[in-house]
């Protein structure tokens, strides 16, 4: 088996290509938008607030409740792009499906039947 690469000649002249925008505002300097640089410390600096990290707990302390009793809540789009929640068991069955307003309640702290 052989290989041969001919000669590739590009389009001359080649013309400077302009410096990236992002969020509309040029690159900065010769060092350019540094993306990973950006990310870094924003993910660094910020957190969210305590209020936030205290429902993501409870609800991690819920959902770890339903997988104790055998049960999960399953969210998905339906038909008519709205919002669908069942309430299924391990095995995946359905056991009802759960009325939106009932979840919003229940996130709430109301009692629910």
């Amino acid at each position: 088996m052989s290989v041969s690469f001919n000669k590739i000649d590009g389009p001359w002249p080649v013309s400077p290509v302009p410096e990236p925008t992002r969020n509309g505002n040029p690159a900065r300097g010769a060092g350019g938008a540094d993306f990973a640089r950006d990310l870094a410390t924003a993910t660094a600096t910020s957190s969210p607030p305590p209020e936030v990290s205290a429902e993501v707990q409870a609800a991690a302390r819920a959902a770890a409740r339903l997988h104790e009793l055998g049960r999960e809540l399953r969210f998905d789009q339906g038909d008519d792009g709205c919002l669908r929640v069942e309430l299924r068991d391990h095995d995946g069955n359905l056991l009802r499906q759960v009325p939106t307003q009932e979840i919003f309640d229940f996130a709430a702290g109301k009692v629910t039947t």
